[in-house]
């Protein structure tokens, strides 16, 4: 079998251990962990350096040939097309050194392949926190992190929210094959410690951009003290009392300072109209600041909306198997997902909730044995919520996955349209926020793509672009 025209030349900037063209392993690549058809690669490249970065983007700028850079390959939009059988996909999963950890300034700096398990496990024994991703990390990389899920969202979900404003700065090598670094860095005499920037915030660029600006090779976050003091409840309402659910998370995520380190009002789904169950995890720094909370929590609750059960020994067993181990869902045996989510603000979270609710029971009338609703959550996502919707088939039944991704396609039209926004995104989910981006904005984003990208080579035909 030929090798892919750069093959030699890959080979000579990455080490041939860690250039492969077969169709063994470029199809292990072509993938993300949903539903959306394969796109396969034609070589993948395993890189150990920003410098090693570089030397790849210039030789695919040399060639003309397309770039598709790869973390953990968990998001669930749809893999990026590139240019099938000739794009080379460079996975970042070498660089995952952590490369510094300043308690003084509260910062960590680490290669953009770290996994965030990897970093929180490196972090918690010195009693510090990154906010990374809530699931699945581990095998969410801190790049991946970055530039794929717009931030995402970790372990204090409910106070920090969408991880964007923890993010310090990155290095990333742009279409060009230069190095450059954001945040305080432009000064080169300085460190990495604070946001701002010598002109305008250039880290905004990268947070989100799924690659089409460079690649992001080393990321630096905030450190916060880790709270070691936690504890999990729950309050049950039935299913016809949603408006009085809501009102109580509403309430709690209101108040200040804030209660949770995770907050969820979950349901089995539309189709099964079982009760709602409100989740929550406490955390502080001693006992008698988690008491407060627990406390507090408890009056909040009962001055709102007194629920129709406290503390239900199925909806607390939950809780403590999902929010004790905050990146882990439970073992799954429904099949393949498809999801639906969407960050929404406060005063239309339940109008949006409702909406997307009588969809799935409409469109998925008469499929219910082969596509499955797999539940439904609200999470406190700070002064926000976020919405999540699951669908569930047998891969085996190929009628079921297009009913399953139609109907997601429709839900996502439909929470867009009444003003939600989509946080994880890839090549189906970034096209449909793309088709309603605003003529200017539109127009504005592919001229900064041309004029970065003169080449085309990062990341191709993502955000409906060329």
């Amino acid at each position: 079998m030929a090798h892919h025209p750069l093959y030699s030349d890959l080979c000579q900037i990455a080490g041939s251990k860690y250039v492969a063209d077969s169709d063994f392993a470029v199809w292990a690549y072509a993938k993300d962990s949903s539903a959306y058809p394969a796109r396969v690669p034609g070589i993948v490249v395993r890189p150990n350096t920003a410098e090693e970065v570089s030397e790849i983007v210039k030789l695919a700028n040399q060639h003309k040939v397309p770039i598709v850079p790869r973390g953990g390959g968990t998001q669930f939009g749809g893999w990026p097309p590139g240019e099938p059988g000739k794009s080379i996909c460079v996975d970042m999963t070498r660089m995952r050194r952590i490369l510094d950890v300043n308690e003084l300034n509260k910062t960590v700096t680490v290669e953009a392949g770290v996994t965030c398990a990897e970093l929180e496990a490196r972090l918690l024994p010195k009693g510090l926190y990154a906010h990374t991703v809530f699931s699945p990390a581990d095998s969410v990389t801190i790049g991946g992190m970055v530039c794929g899920v717009f931030g995402g969202g970790g372990q204090m979900f409910a106070g920090l929210a969408s991880n964007w404003p923890t993010i310090v700065g990155v290095k990333a090598v742009l279409p060009n094959g230069e190095v450059i670094e954001t945040g305080t860095r432009t000064n080169p005499h300085a460190k990495m410690f604070f946001r701002s920037a010598v002109g305008p915030d250039l880290a905004g660029l990268f947070i989100g951009s799924m690659g089409i600006f460079g690649i992001i090779t080393e990321v630096t976050l905030d450190l916060f003290y880790w709270q070691p003091h936690r504890e999990v409840g729950a309050v049950a309402y039935k299913y016809e009392r949603l408006d009085d659910a809501y009102q109580a998370i509403v309430k709690l995520g209101m108040h200040e300072p804030k209660l949770f380190s995770l907050c969820i009002l979950f349901g089995l789904g539309p189709l099964a109209q079982t009760d709602w169950q409100l989740l929550y995890r406490a955390q502080g720094h001693s006992r008698e600041e988690l008491d407060r909370k627990l406390e507090t929590t408890a009056r909040i609750i009962e001055d709102t909306a007194p629920p129709d059960a406290w503390q239900p020994a199925d909806a607390v067993g939950y809780a403590t198997e999902f929010l004790l181990h905050g990146h882990d869902f439970p073992p799954h045996t429904l099949g393949m997902w498809t999801i639906m989510e969407f960050l929404c603000p406060r005063d239309n979270t339940l109008e949006i909730f409702k909406a997307l609710s009588e969809l799935i029971v409409e469109e998925l009338r008469g499929w219910e044995d082969r596509v499955l609703s797999g539940g439904c959550s609200m999470f406190m996502c700070g002064e926000q919520h976020y919405l999540s919707f699951g669908l569930y088939h047998k891969e085996s039944d190929p009628e079921a996955r297009e009913k399953a991704l139609s109907v997601s396609q429709k839900g996502n039209i439909l929470g867009l349209e009444m003003g939600g926004f989509k946080l994880v995104l890839n090549k189906e989910g970034g096209d449909i926020c793309a088709a309603m981006m605003p003529p200017a904005y539109s127009n504005w984003l592919r001229a900064l793509k041309k004029a970065m990208d003169p080449n085309n080579i990062m990341n191709p035909h993502m955000l409906l672009l060329p």
